[in-house]
């Protein structure tokens, strides 16, 4: 059981790079074309595939991450006060059950008038106006 145990490492050892060699797009496999690489883990037993373990480490780790926006210090925000969450929750509303409000009149229309008041009526500070302040006529 125990002679047998080196060949099983290799065996998974070469199944597991193999698999990770084939599932890694063209533009990201380092130093070599992905068929030489294919090739050295099948005929290169223990040092093919440890080869393109480290080599793609390596490559990963040289590559630029993306760049996330930083975090705000101190508590994190809560989803109602966020605004962008909030925002985010329009196209889910719906229109029927929403109150929009009153739509104004265009400023182009022009208004109707307050009807002028004739000269001959018009109040003058000497005659005691209709109401006071008291509500009494």
């Amino acid at each position: 059981m125990v002679r047998f145990l080196p060949f099983l490492i290799s065996l998974v050892l070469s199944v597991y790079a193999l698999f990770s060699c084939i599932q890694t797009p063209d533009d990201e496999v380092p130093h070599l074309p992905k068929l030489v690489w294919i090739l050295i883990i099948v005929f290169v037993p223990f040092v093919g595939p440890i080869v393109w373990l480290l080599a793609q480490r390596t490559s990963r780790a040289g590559r630029e991450r993306p760049v996330r926006p930083p975090r705000p210090a101190g508590r994190s925000m809560a989803p109602d006060d966020d605004p962008d969450f909030l925002k985010s929750l329009d196209r889910y509303r719906d229109p029927r059950t929403t109150i929009k409000p009153p739509v104004d009149e265009p400023q182009d229309t022009p208004r109707p008038k307050d009807p002028e008041t004739p000269a001959d009526e018009t109040p003058t500070g000497d005659s005691p106006s209709a109401e006071t302040d008291d509500g009494k006529s």
